[in-house]
């Protein structure tokens, strides 16, 4: 009876909140930074571009001085991290260092300051592919230029947003709470972070002993997977996330089959950014299906690869990057279970987050 609950939670097509015009919005911010490369000549302007435009992707209803604070400081985080990581591959042993050091920070200052989902996710994700290419360092302020093109643009595409939905400023003043204070009363956020930059900094180690072909896969898959509330919603992930890759992965090699001019695989990738956006919060498998042929055109735009035979890759780091995640968080629940048993304490991790 538990088995047949879990699978049809896993059919679940859940109905968020409609808002039409952010997901007009997010499709401007992808398209931006991508057309921009392409009349240029330049598409490392459209793949680099496009890592800071998922600051937009922190949009909320706030006012417009506290919303522009919120995503300057996401933006200024995906930078941080983007550089940090494009700086580690010329020192390899620093890369899991690196990783765990920004997952960590990034986890606890978000759960402390109340930045939702995608919380830490995405600042992994651009820190975690800054170490997936080895670039020179006279050329890495060339590149963060281009990253920070995204993180504009998100903004300004914020700025009118924020205007066409009409948002209403609040009347009363939010009291302001130090890091301090944040902290004392949410003491399980240090737990929490330690934790997350624990199990990256293990992917990290792990994909690059592997030697595994674009080894980030692996840490953004884990780190995707631990984005659950607790243990059985990171199960879920963990399911939805191998279905929907192996389902994304025979879209992808239908795809790839055909020969796309760069005009053609440009606007392909707008329409499965579009489409996942979509589905995110709706069905975290089906939004899966458009997350590996959008990851793969994306990455050929600017690095031209067999990407045939990166189809397998992709399935094995995303596999072992999930499994891992699932382990990590079971392993955790169960030793707090037994903690809280011994000290009959009232707190873990196992329970929903508000």
């Amino acid at each position: 009876m538990e088995s047949s609950s879990f699978f049809k939670e896993l059919l679940v097509f859940n109905k968020p909140q409609k808002a039409p015009f952010r997901l007009v919005g997010a499709g401007i911010c992808m398209a931006v930074p991508l057309f921009i490369g392409y009349f240029s000549n330049n598409l490392l302007i459209g793949s680099f571009g496009s890592l800071g435009i998922f600051t937009f992707l922190y949009y909320q209803t706030l006012p417009l001085k506290n919303l522009l604070i919120r995503l300057s400081s996401v933006g200024g985080f995906l930078l941080l991290g983007n550089l940090l990581g494009m700086l580690s591959t010329h020192i390899p042993w620093s890369i899991p260092i690196t990783i765990a050091l920004i997952a960590f920070l990034a986890r606890i200052i978000f759960r402390l300051y109340g930045i939702a989902k995608p919380g830490a996710f995405f600042i992994v994700m651009v820190t975690a592919m800054g170490t997936g290419t080895k670039i020179p360092i006279e050329r890495v302020p060339i590149m963060m230029s281009y990253v920070l093109l995204g993180v504009v643009t998100s903004l300004v595409v914020a700025s009118i947003l924020y205007f066409v939905e009409g948002a209403v400023e609040p009347k009363t003043i939010e009291k302001k709470i130090s890091l301090q204070e944040r902290l004392y009363t949410d003491p399980g956020a240090l737990l929490d972070a330690l934790h997350y930059a624990a199990i990256l900094f293990l992917a990290t180690y792990i994909s690059q002993s592997l030697q595994l072909t674009n080894a980030y896969w692996m840490i953004v898959s884990c780190a995707a997977v631990l984005q659950g509330d607790n243990l059985r919603a990171i199960m879920h992930r963990n399911v939805q996330r191998i279905f929907g890759t192996m389902v994304g992965l025979l879209i992808a090699a239908l795809l790839l089959s055909i020969s796309f001019t760069t005009l053609q695989s440009i606007v392909l990738i707008c329409i499965f950014f579009l489409t996942v956006e979509f589905f995110i919060k709706r069905n975290y498998a089906i939004a899966n299906f458009f997350t590996t042929p959008m990851s793969l055109l994306l990455a050929n735009l600017a690095r031209h690869q067999y990407l045939i035979s990166l189809l397998n890759y992709r399935l094995i780091g995303i596999v072992l990057g999930s499994l891992l995640g699932l382990l990590g968080a079971y392993v955790l629940t169960t030793c707090l279970r037994f903690y809280n048993r011994a000290y009959q304490l009232e707190e873990n991790l196992d329970k929903e987050t508000e």
